[in-house]
């Protein structure tokens, strides 16, 4: 049987057999010992569907004396040797030296949605030519400023039911391209109208006008999904129809999806990094490589999302007098560049990361930051760290893994004595929390987070902690007004008011008192 180190090979390729969206998560093993998985999107639940077993003669392989130098070419930037030699074993995977530039490599691959590729390629796959017609597109064909980031661009509309149908979701998604609509929104959507066109055949929907107002209300009692994938299901679909209402594609009501119609979300906590273990790994950062140690200190300091750390050009510090700021694009808006004022500190630490970068290739890279490979599971130097030129992608994330790896190395534990979890968009929150803890308004904090929402800011990404809660209750106990609503100063009530109060009671009853009420802040 073939073994696989989930942990450390999977990421996320897997497709939802329910809601067909790329990224199912791991979610340990069942009572038959097959692994199971669940997906982010529509909440619901999936084994492997099968354990395949492999007769030790198919891949069983005397290395010694069956391999050949020649038979591998080495993978690194600017060798391409085919005198590469067998170097011994780790972690169940054979390992590779290249007698010419003698690095080291280990056999491994990535199957990803767009194709299988190797591990150690920095190359991306050749854009296909677009064409209507194909039932299968490459994005970037379409519209080439989509990113490296990714690690798919390619959608298929061979599963969508009806040909008339097909059409329309054509025009929809080639639309979405053309304003550029981020890569996920464009997934989401084409999985919306997927599931769509499966009611449309099961329903018998022979055209565009049989769609209506009863037939929306009876698709969503039909679809089994969770609120939160009914929520991204809704959304794709009305965007659908009111993009073809415009564009003319089709005349539909405007009023077919409603907002009542959309399950009510449940709010969702913020989830900073605990205080104790972002000090930890901040005490540590100096074991890290440089690079990464600066990816650490400008993204938290920030609060970028890790694709505007990953985008963040090079040429992204500007200086106005005494005052430095970091400019920067939001990929969820492409049209849309936000500055950030920073400290002399982190401009000295975004010069270093300059320097750093045009020393490795000059002019011939545009960004700040770049992908590496050869990281350690183990050891927080990476000593066998490459620098690739190639732009930081969302899978797999080589900053979570390195701050894992610190973690691990250092026996970093949360306030549960537990080892201390960490994925890279938890810095985000864990930043904007630690604003407003120490005493900014939430607007400051909205505005620096770019929001356009002060109610995204409060409700996602800041976390009162017990110090400030206790902070601001003593604001409200001393806070006292008197029978006309006027303020009343707390060191200006007699100590007698304090010893007993019913001694400075009003009679009759009726006549109001003094009274403690809490003040609005």
């Amino acid at each position: 049987m073939i073994e696989i180190d989930w942990q450390r090979d999977y990421n996320h390729e897997f497709v939802c057999p329910y809601c067909e969206k790329v990224g199912l998560r791991l979610r340990g093993k069942g009572r038959n010992n097959k692994r199971r998985f669940s997906c982010p999107y529509c909440q619901k639940r999936t084994i492997d569907s099968c354990q395949i077993n492999f007769s030790n003669s198919l891949f069983s392989v005397n290395w010694k004396k069956d391999y050949k130098v020649g038979d591998f070419v080495c993978p690194h930037e600017n060798c391409n040797s085919k005198d590469v030699r067998l170097a011994g074993q780790k972690s169940h995977k054979k390992r590779f030296k290249c007698q010419i530039c003698g690095s080291i490599t280990q056999e491994s691959c990535d199957l990803t949605a767009y194709n299988v590729v190797s591990r150690l390629s920095n190359n991306q796959p050749n854009i296909k030519q677009f064409s209507f017609n194909d039932e299968k597109w490459d994005l970037r064909g379409i519209n080439p400023s989509y990113n490296g980031r990714s690690s798919y661009y390619c959608v298929h509309f061979d599963k969508i039911k009806l040909d008339w149908f097909r059409v329309y979701a054509k025009q929809h998604i080639y639309h979405l391209c053309k304003i550029n609509t981020p890569l996920g929104t464009i997934d989401g959507n084409l999985c919306s109208l997927r599931i769509f066109s499966r009611y449309l055949a099961e329903k018998g929907i022979s055209g565009i006008n049989e769609v209506n107002r009863s037939l929306i209300l009876d698709f969503i009692n039909w679809d089994k999904t969770t609120n939160d994938g009914l929520r991204i299901r809704l959304g794709g679909l009305r965007n659908f129809f009111i993009t073809g209402k415009i564009r003319g594609w089709f005349e539909i009501d405007q009023d077919i999806i409603r907002d009542d119609d959309y399950p009510k979300r449940k709010l969702k906590t913020p989830d900073p990094i605990p205080d104790g273990v972002r000090e930890q790994i901040e005490k540590n950062l100096h074991k890290l490589p440089d690079p990464f140690a600066r990816m650490w200190l400008i993204s938290f300091f920030t609060a970028m999302r890790p694709a505007e750390l990953a985008l963040l050009k090079k040429d992204c510090l500007i200086q106005e007098g005494g005052i430095w700021k970091i400019i920067f694009d939001r990929p969820k808006n492409k049209e849309e560049q936000r500055q950030i004022f920073i400290t002399r500190t982190i401009a000295e630490v975004v010069q270093e990361q300059q320097a750093y970068i045009q020393e490795l290739w000059g002019d011939e890279w545009e960004y700040l930051f770049c992908y590496y490979r050869g990281l350690s599971d183990e050891d927080p130097t990476q000593p066998n760290l490459k620098a690739i030129k190639k732009v930081i992608p969302q899978v797999p994330s080589i900053f979570s893994q390195v701050i894992r790896c610190l973690i691990q190395a250092e026996d970093i534990r949360d306030e549960n004595g537990k080892l201390a979890k960490f994925n890279h968009r938890l810095i985000r929150p864990t930043r904007l929390t630690q604003l407003y803890n120490l005493g900014h308004d939430i607007t400051v904090v909205q505005h620096w987070a770019g929001h356009k929402k002060y109610s995204t800011t409060a409700r996602y990404y800041t976390k009162i902690t017990p110090e400030k809660f206790k902070y601001e209750i003593g604001h409200i106990q001393q806070a006292l007004f008197n029978a006309d609503g006027k303020y009343v100063a707390y060191d200006s009530l007699p100590k007698s008011f304090w010893q007993n109060r019913k001694a400075h009671q009003l009679h009759p009853p009726h006549i109001l008192h003094l009274y403690v009420q809490p003040q609005v802040m």
